[in-house]
């Protein structure tokens, strides 16, 4: 019933002769096609419908890929996924060439070897499946190609240059030949998923701490942002110190509501992302992971920003200890590849009340109730850097909604723009960049509805 032996154990061959790219082989979808080759290699083999159900199960494994990727697309399924694991396989190999542009001659000649091997994955591993079940009755028949996809349709900010080499690898005869391009692709993109995601959300799971990739990060860009010049100018300062390698700070964004304190951080990412800086995101309940996270950063080779938002700590929490432990390091070197970057809207983060500093005089049987207090409001000075974000004045907020108006083409007299621009601050008792955007982006909505 199964014929072409040769080419299922050439294919075979080549999934288990890989060296470098030894994480290909844990993907699920190579799983499923190394086993259904093993299946029908077996002394004792499994009946047709086994097989038969174990090829369904890796067609249904392809469709969900090919749904669940926002990268664009060539080839059939199987051929698109294999290229997307060549692209964002995280292995020795792709660490070291993110890191430098030349490569010693030995793990050149082990990835020319695995590049050819999964070129024969590429022309050869589904189509030989496909060629032995496709005829059988009641098999599902994978179209032979994808819908080509264009760099536009794709939401990674390397869509372009993804396109460019995923098609140099299908038109070329020797994948071998391809090697240049791909170095320069793990140069300036990274490796694994800090590739595939320039944006990261470290949460906690039963196995502990994980990063989990945003695939479409908050999409505000530096330009966008009015006001606050001198302020920015110190974040992205400090930032390109990062980026060259210089000594840079630990940053307290702190001040009022709306000032645009979190915008700022998160407009880092489109500006400097191609640059190999990341961002992470680290929710307030999950600090006590954070010496991992930094851990596990600092030998890798790219940039990070390590973003805490609003944080603040209540008067009677600890975990402040272990937070300003990390900022003011160990016995371990200082990272030179991360900075951590917090907002809040409290210049001391903690929360401070009366009955604490009443506690100085009374201090309730603590011995030194005064220096627990001023242990907590040192928290803010373990940052190299403290920025101020004040809520703008009534002139410097009707400027940033001007702005904001022409940068939305809004057809409105300045007189009318300011007056009811005024009268929004009344409704929701607030001046600040984050009501100037709300009440353009009512504007807009007003202007959609009435063109309609």
């Amino acid at each position: 019933m199964f014929t072409e032996e040769c080419t299922l154990d050439k294919i075979y061959q080549a999934l288990n002769s890989l060296v470098l790219f030894q994480g290909i082989k844990q993907d699920e979808v190579c799983q499923s096609f190394t086993q259904i080759i093993a299946a029908m290699n077996d002394e004792k083999p499994k009946s047709p419908i086994h097989l038969v159900s174990e090829y369904h199960r890796l067609l249904g494994l392809l469709l969900q890929r090919t749904t669940q990727s926002s990268l664009p697309a060539i080839g059939d399924p199987w051929q698109d996924h294999l290229i997307n694991l060549l692209l964002f396989d995280d292995n020795w190999f792709a660490r070291q060439a993110t890191a430098q542009e030349e490569m010693p001659q030995l793990w050149l000649a082990a990835c020319l070897h695995d590049l050819n091997q999964l070129q024969v994955l590429y022309q050869e591993g589904f189509a030989g499946l496909a060629r032995i079940f496709g005829n059988l009755p009641g098999v599902f028949k994978l179209p032979g190609t994808t819908a080509a996809s264009s760099a536009k349709d794709c939401s990674h900010p390397a869509g372009k240059q993804i396109l460019e080499l995923k098609q140099r690898l299908q038109q070329s005869a020797d994948w071998r030949e391809q090697l240049p391009a791909l170095l320069h692709f793990y140069h300036s993109n990274g490796f694994g998923q800090f590739a595939l995601y320039r944006a990261f959300r470290y949460e906690a799971e039963a196995d502990g701490y994980n990063l989990k990739g945003i695939a479409q990060p908050d999409p505000i860009r530096l330009h966008q942002l009015i006001g606050y010049e001198r302020q920015r100018n110190q974040v992205l300062d400090n930032t390109e110190r990062l980026l060259l390698g210089r000594p840079a700070h630990n940053l307290i964004l702190y001040g009022d509501r709306g000032t645009g304190k979190s915008s700022t951080v998160k407009a880092l990412l489109h500006e400097y992302g191609n640059q190999g800086l990341r961002l992470i995101q680290v929710p307030r309940r999950n600090l006590e992971g954070l010496q991992e996270l930094t851990g596990y950063l600092s030998s890798l080779p790219l940039k990070f920003i390590i973003f805490i938002d609003d944080l603040s700590f209540e008067e009677n929490e600890v975990d402040y200890k272990e937070f300003k432990t990390q900022l003011e390091g160990s016995l371990e070197q200082p990272s030179t590849n991360l900075c951590i970057y917090v907002t809040s809207n409290q210049r001391n983060l903690i929360k401070e009340y009366f009955g604490e500093r009443e506690n100085r005089l009374l201090d309730n049987g603590e011995v030194h109730a005064g220096d627990t207090m001023q242990e907590k409001l040192s928290l803010a000075d373990r940052f190299g850097l403290k920025i101020t974000f004040i809520s703008p004045d009534k002139e410097a907020f009707l400027k940033i909604v001007r702005e904001l108006a022409m940068q939305e083409n809004l057809s409105l007299d300045a007189e009318t723009l300011e007056k009811m621009a005024l009268q929004w601050t009344l409704w929701h008792n607030e001046r600040s960049g984050r009501t100037a955007r709300q009440f353009i982006d009512h504007l807009k909505d007003r202007d959609n509805l009435e063109n309609l």
